[in-house]
């Protein structure tokens, strides 16, 4: 059975499979109540979610998945029950997505010179107006037939350090949860193991204390391969932090993250609760206020 709670998802607003819309009747078939449309770096696609969830018995939460790095390390942070049309928030997202383009470009044509030419135009039709990142550039190797899978892209390509890998302007994870609480949301920390990928383990320690100091309020304790042994000790790392428990399944419908099933982690309600015990607390707190 599937959870009926999953705080991770991605559309085709940036590198998921379905239509927001497609995605929550999706949701709502296998019986998710709450779900948290979260693209990376765009907010463009909850609009349309909650408008397909407003005749169905599931919740959307507004939300956002913002990539930030640290030294070598990709930190990824989840903003939950944001003011998606926050001026400072569309500003900041602007910005993003034009870096995120030229980042494309330039991984495309990096891979051109390595021998791999892939036509831009259809980087772009592959994208289909989302946000341009690496999974859309991994399809178009794929077609060219330059790799056999999206996964193989990336291993040989387009991890962070491979071949085709270009840096793109830095934001740090502070900035990321700092631009979250400005838009009045909840971040939390994604991911900070992903299983199967041995050089992703974020050294918590050092992370947490400088991203709690900028606002930083949950942490992702469920997820897609987590072993119970994995998820209890995330679990004492946010009691020990006062940081809520979040989870999800980081389904985009396929590419990417082929293997995560929609609504295939088991989340509780209680994190959908106290997300918004914690969003009631800080709206009650003046504007700049921690």
């Amino acid at each position: 059975m599937a959870s009926r709670v999953d705080l991770h998802l991605h559309t085709k607003a940036s590198d998921g499979a379905l239509r927001p819309a497609g995605l929550v009747q999706a949701a709502a078939r296998i019986g998710i109540r709450a779900m948290a449309v979260t693209d990376h770096d765009t907010v463009n696609g909850v609009a349309e979610a909650r408008e397909a969830a407003s005749e169905l018995p599931i919740e959307v939460i507004p939300g956002i998945e913002l990539s930030a790095s640290l030294d070598r390390d990709e930190i990824h942070v989840l903003g939950y029950l944001l003011d998606v049309n926050d001026p400072s928030l569309q500003k900041a997202l602007r910005r993003l997505q034009e870096d995120r383009l030229a980042q494309a470009q330039a991984m495309v044509e990096r891979l051109g010179a390595l021998g791999h030419p892939l036509p831009w135009d259809r980087v772009m039709a592959i994208a289909n107006g989302g946000s341009v990142g690496r999974p859309h550039i991994a399809k178009a190797l794929v077609e060219c037939d330059a790799v056999a899978s999206v996964d193989e892209a990336f291993s040989r390509f387009l991890r962070r350090g491979g071949p085709g890998y270009v840096e793109g302007p830095k934001v740090l994870p502070q900035e990321a949860v700092g631009l979250i609480r400005k838009a009045r949301g909840v971040p939390s920390l994604a991911h900070p193991i992903i299983v199967g990928a041995s050089d992703y383990r974020l050294d918590l320690n050092r992370l947490l204390p400088m991203m709690m100091e900028a606002g930083l309020e949950g942490i992702e304790t469920y997820y897609k391969g987590y072993t119970p042994e994995i998820t209890a000790s995330l679990l004492a790392v946010a009691e020990r932090y006062r940081l809520i428990p979040t989870g999800g399944s980081d389904f985009h419908g396929g590419g990417v993250v082929a293997d995560a099933e929609l609504g295939g982690v088991d989340v509780p309600w209680e994190s959908v609760e106290r997300l918004r015990a914690r969003k009631n607390e800080l709206d009650s707190r003046p504007i700049g206020c921690q």
